[in-house]
């Protein structure tokens, strides 16, 4: 009797892992890999030197670097740590932006909206624009800030209060309590300043 309970339970044994393996080979992988991942709660959530390019066609928009990077539950939101964003214009011309930290708003592969805070630093050529936190809309090619901005060209300090900016666009205009400060050299190779 034991024998052929032993017999009968091998028996099924054999028969639920070839269902179980066919049901494998058969079963769409990526499905499985998305089931299997969200078993795991915040796997692959985050992760260190994170690296984004944006293109339009075969033409590179953007580039998006950062030391790391996480993940919210829902994919909705992303998190870095030391972004640098390189977006590349019309004309083959790059600016730079840094920043301490970025929240990016997505829906799937896209960015809506990046906050960035805790100084921010845009280049562009010889200019660069300081400021301690902006919004960013890629979609509306405009960058906001409602705090003290300053501009460092080679002769000319300009600094305010808000800014916005149409980088690809290259107008950037401040809101507020603007001053300015033009570097003349003189004639014998000193700096005059005037404002």
């Amino acid at each position: 009797m034991a024998a052929v309970l032993a017999a009968v339970g091998a028996a099924i044994l054999a028969v639920v892992a070839l269902y179980s393996v066919r049901a494998v080979i058969h079963h769409d992988r990526g499905k499985l890999l998305s089931k299997g991942l969200d078993l795991v709660p915040g796997s692959l959530l985050h992760v260190r030197n994170f690296h984004w390019t944006q293109m339009k066609g075969d033409h590179k928009q953007w580039e998006l670097n950062a030391g790391e990077a996480a993940y919210s539950d829902d994919k909705t939101v992303l998190n870095l740590k030391k972004p640098v964003l390189t977006m590349i214009l019309d004309d083959g011309k790059s600016f730079e932006l840094h920043a301490d930290h970025a929240e990016l708003k997505l829906n799937g592969n896209h960015i809506n909206q990046a906050h960035l805070t805790g100084g921010l630093d845009l280049n562009y050529g010889e200019v660069e624009i300081k400021t301690d936190e902006a919004t960013f809309w890629p979609d509306r090619d405009m960058v906001q800030t409602s705090g003290a901005v300053q501009v460092h060209m080679p002769d000319l300090e300009v600094s305010g209060v808000g800014m916005e900016a149409h980088p690809r666009a290259r107008l950037f205009a401040l809101q507020h309590d603007v001053h300015t400060e033009i570097k003349r050299e003189t004639v014998r190779g000193g700096t005059n300043k005037s404002s």
